[in-house]
């Protein structure tokens, strides 16, 4: 396992992860795709797809909805609080 693999895996479980990651994830745990079958499934350009698992982009929300949206999630906004 590679050292990103590693990170992610950690975030994953204090259940911080990068968008990307929980794309694959969903990709890959949940329907076990890969990204052109995923990408067509979902009606999105497979370079679209791979440039968002790799954190190379940031996509609009639509595309963000879409992702998400076979696996039964939904973006959502939480406020934190920063000590000044």
């Amino acid at each position: 396992m590679d050292r990103r693999t590693q990170s992610d895996n950690k975030r994953y479980r204090r259940g911080n992860i990068s968008l990307g990651t929980a794309i694959k994830k969903i990709r890959t745990n949940l329907y076990g795709l890969n990204q052109a079958h995923y990408a067509k499934f979902l009606g999105v350009a497979d370079r679209t797809l791979c440039d968002i698992e790799k954190g190379k982009t940031d996509p609009r929300l639509s595309i963000v909805e879409k992702l998400l949206a076979p696996a039964g999630l939904r973006l959502s906004a939480k406020a934190v609080n920063h000590k000044l």
